[in-house]
């Protein structure tokens, strides 16, 4: 019997994982893999940038063309994750513990996570001692503020236990907010929780407040049983139990890969998919080029650019949901009038993102720069500014032009000073000065915590495996690397069925893999069954009328 030939899109976390899932035992002699990836070099959102520091302190990008001088030592820099931790990634702390990952995935402890956010001369906090009295931090830090985050943290804590009080693990911070009487334009509300919640869940966005106690829970509580260090975050002391990949997230990737390699799979680097379709054989095609000649093509149009095109079974889409759109959006595709509408950008409302390696000091507050901290919540530059349609939450500075900058001689030990700055919008925003600038990378993402999304994850099977067409990654589970790890799995489930959860099914990682997997495919009740047979009628009825039918 022919092998079921797949095709994954995206060379990220998600795509690797799938790669490596699909590969496992049960399935290796079943299917045969091809993954494409726009890049030289798998990694996606968790791409690690080599960086080393000539002998005045200038940092370089190491390169198989250019590497490091003999003799200098490299830094391996994420432009996306900085940490991990074991309860809020228990499937990737499994998988770690796998033989192909043990000589070549490691991680390092970082004992103590260093928080803070910097306004105004008057107006800084950090989650410690050091940043918590004084005349820069006494009129952010006083005494009222540090009452609010004591209680938040004991109510995060305790509340979704007692419902009593109104709160449980689906009670919004808005409603929590109203309930507790905590106005907005209290201290806590504008330089903590505001700030942390742009930290985890993306720069700029007006919807922070619809974060659960559920997302948060687990951040802010030493969970018994599950934890030996904790909790993971707090405003009141640096938080506890966070791990960071030693040698960056992209061994992580670059081991599934390989994995993958060794079991046949065939991985096309440079290649930029251009368009998927399905065809009327079951088949679905896919039409690509290199990436290095795209590239050129979009300066110079006259630059021609060698399309190849290639059949499959099944492919699936690791990519983001505006790049699934680009690339589903074409004159041979019947089904895009069905797919469209469960992938569209109301439903999935990304976040633009754009990360910059630099070593330019003033990206950090001109109100603090002790660089005691691993992370800090640059508000100062944004201080009395006025977004187009006025400040979200009524905020005296910019939400949109405010960014976090992660300190890498703290959380790295770089010899010299090194910065990684994360922005929403960086239109008007302090930007590092390009001549210290090492790196940047842009990307669109989703959302942190499990609950953004739900609704448009949850109705998203309606269209998963219509065409052979299915979508992974972090969009259809959470922005992690655990979302992207279980979305692999849920969907190797999908295309080969005798695959088997490779984990321990005793265990906390089980619990998420199948809570997500329920978000990806609910369970059908019979209520489901009779709705969703009334929705498809309907659905046929309207392609008929509209002539949008396949």
């Amino acid at each position: 019997m022919a092998k079921k030939r797949v095709a994954v899109i995206g060379g990220g976390a998600s795509g690797c994982a799938l790669v490596w899932s699909l590969l496992q035992p049960q399935c290796d002699d079943q299917v045969e893999v091809t993954l494409f990836h726009d890049e030289d070099e798998v990694g996606g959102h968790s791409k690690t940038i080599p960086v080393w520091f000539d002998d005045a302190g200038k940092g370089h990008v190491a390169t198989a063309s250019s590497p490091a001088p003999a003799g200098k030592q490299t830094y391996p820099v994420d432009i996306g994750v900085q940490f991990v931790c074991p309860t809020l990634y228990p499937n990737l702390y499994q998988q770690l513990e796998r033989p192909e990952f043990q000589n070549s995935v490691r991680l390092t402890n970082h004992p103590a996570l260093r928080i803070s956010g910097s306004f105004s001369p008057t107006l800084n906090w950090g989650n410690f001692p050091a940043y918590q009295s004084g005349p820069r931090f006494d009129g952010c830090y006083d005494g009222a503020t540090r009452e609010l985050a004591v209680e938040f943290q004991k109510d995060l804590k305790y509340a979704p236990f007692t419902p009593l009080d109104g709160i449980t693990f689906s009670t919004t911070m808005e409603r929590y907010l109203q309930l507790e009487g905590v106005p907005w334009s209290s201290n806590f509300f504008r330089y903590l929780l505001i700030p942390y919640l742009c930290i985890i869940n993306g720069y700029g966005t007006g919807d922070l407040l619809e974060t659960t106690f559920e997302d948060l829970f687990p951040i802010f509580t030493k969970i018994p049983g599950l934890q030996k260090l904790g909790p993971y975050g707090s405003f009141t002391e640096p938080g506890k139990g966070w791990d960071r990949f030693t040698d960056g997230s992209t061994s992580w990737c670059l081991a599934m890969a390989n994995y993958g390699t060794t079991k046949g799979a065939s991985l096309k680097l440079g290649t930029t998919v251009l368009a998927v379709w399905p065809r009327a054989d079951g088949t679905v095609r896919i039409r690509f080029a290199p990436t290095e000649d795209v590239e050129r093509n979009r300066v110079d149009p006259t630059h021609p650019v060698p399309v190849d095109e290639a059949e499959f079974d099944d492919v699936v889409l690791t990519t983001d949901m505006t790049t699934n759109r680009a690339l589903l959006n074409n004159a041979d595709n019947g089904l895009y009038a069905t797919q469209r509408d469960y992938i569209a950008g109301d439903r999935f409302a990304l976040i633009p993102g754009i990360c910059y390696i630099h070593q330019d000091d003033e990206c950090l507050s001109p109100h603090l720069r002790d660089k005691l901290e691993d992370g800090q919540f640059v508000g100062a530059y944004s201080w009395g500014e006025t977004a187009l349609g006025g400040n979200a939450y009524s905020l005296p500075y910019n939400l949109q032009t405010s960014f976090q900058t992660y300190l890498m001689k703290n959380i790295l030990g770089t010899p010299v000073d090194c910065h990684v700055s994360m922005y929403a919008e960086h239109s008007g925003a302090r930007l590092p000065d390009p001549a210290k600038t090492i790196h940047v990378k842009t990307w669109r993402h989703g959302r942190w915590v499990a609950s953004f999304f739900d609704k448009a994850k949850k109705e998203l099977h309606r269209v998963q495996g219509l065409g052979h067409i299915w979508f992974a990654g972090n969009n259809t589970t959470v922005d992690s690397e655990e979302g992207a790890l279980i979305s692999a799995m849920v969907i190797a489930n999908k295309l080969c069925p005798q695959f088997t959860y490779p984990f321990e099914l005793a265990s906390e990682a089980f619990f998420f893999y199948e809570y997500f997997q329920n978000t990806m495919f609910p369970k059908r009740s019979l209520p489901w069954v009779l709705a969703q047979a009334a929705a498809d009628a309907e659905e046929h009825v309207r392609h008929l009328l509209d002539g949008t039918g396949p």
